[in-house]
């Protein structure tokens, strides 16, 4: 399974402008900017997010517990992921990192582009609606370094993919609040002579897929064929069975998964063999992606989007409020090493369904 959290508060805070709130911006920006004709000095934000990842855990059914790494197939992994809007004269190599927030906060109603400049919510200096209660460190009090993720890039894209689990894990068996979380370039790095440039990353006040979002990943897959037998024809069907076009935000649902031959050999025999039912091999997964845009919302991964089976065939449960509401999505199903090793084989299942509210 892999479940999305979108934030429920972000805002950018930055130091030149420490009163500046940007809670309603659908941007969120990491800058860091030397001395220019413009200004003397150094320039620099930061990005905080707050997810009701408690809430989410216990309504996952997840077990309280020291969250590892993707590579363990026994706990959740909690991976943080921002999409890039823009970037502007950033340099070839940097780091980001992500630290717990320690202190309570309030998003407030600002733009960048506010003039003048809306001063209600949190800045670099202030954390609450009236401007009154400052941060105990300016630019926001994190956890130390020992509980910190980074991420490190080199020429690449600028999406961010930081794994939190440890993060949550440390939060988790404390008895600390849960105040969200800071996104920065490291403290090194904002203390030193050069320019970083600024990336700009999709809020969540966009108005596209792209919010920011934690995706919870665990493996909640289990495979028993019974009395099927394997899809081994070289031209399988594969579908959805009785699905719908419409799912309610709270439905969770059983997507049923079936393949059948094109291309049945002819028996006699008292049921039609082109209705026969096989099963998809253990190394199959499942997607979902915006019908749109075709971009992956949910993308194949070996650990959490394992297909199950029963008797009756192949299956998965998926979360409707995992996904942005009214848009249409689509499912496409892979299968590895079907018939032969090294095989990849992808499906359109043609099944497209829209969540509504």
């Amino acid at each position: 399974m892999i479940y999305n959290i979108f934030p429920t508060k972000d805002a950018t805070i930055y130091d030149y402008s420490a009163s500046m709130n940007t809670g309603r911006d659908p941007l969120l920006e990491l800058e860091k900017i030397t001395s220019s004709s413009v200004f003397t000095g150094t320039h620099k934000s930061r990005a905080l997010l707050y997810f009701d990842w408690e809430t989410a855990e216990t309504k996952l059914n997840l077990a309280p517990g020291n969250y590892s790494s993707k590579a363990s197939s026994n706990n959740a992994s909690w991976d943080l992921k921002l999409y890039t809007a823009e970037a502007t004269a950033i340099p070839y190599s940097y780091k980001l990192e992500v630290k717990t927030m320690l202190e309570h906060w309030e998003m407030g109603i600002g733009k960048r582009d506010h003039n003048p400049i809306t001063e209600k919510g949190v800045s670099w200096k202030y954390r609450d609606n009236s401007g009154s209660i400052a941060h105990t460190t300016p630019g926001a009090k994190v956890e130390s370094l020992t509980n910190t993720q980074t991420q490190s890039f080199e020429f690449e894209s600028t999406d961010i993919l930081i794994n939190i689990s440890e993060s949550i894990a440390k939060w988790r068996s404390s008895s600390a609040a849960n105040h969200g979380v800071c996104v920065s370039y490291t403290s090194s790095q904002e203390a030193d002579a050069l320019s970083y440039g600024s990336q700009k990353f999709f809020s969540m006040d966009t108005n596209t897929i792209y919010s920011p979002r934690i995706q919870v990943g665990w493996d909640d897959s289990s495979f028993s064929t019974g009395s099927l037998s394997a899809a081994s024809s070289d031209e399988i069907l594969v579908y959805i069975k009785n699905g719908k076009y419409e799912y309610q935000e709270e439905e969770t649902v059983r997507f049923e998964v079936r393949a059948r031959d094109t291309t049945p050999i002819q028996t006699y025999a008292t049921t039609s063999a082109a209705l026969e039912t096989f099963y998809l091999p253990t190394g199959s997964y499942w997607s979902i992606e915006d019908a749109e845009t075709e971009e992956k919302i949910i993308d194949f991964d070996s650990n959490y989007t394992k297909l199950s089976c029963t008797s009756s065939g192949n299956y998965f449960v998926f979360p409707m409020n995992s996904l942005t509401s009214e848009r249409l999505y689509k499912i496409v199903i892979k299968t590895e090493n079907r018939n032969w090793d090294g095989q990849i084989e992808k499906f359109d299942v043609n099944q497209l369904f829209k969540v509504v509210r």
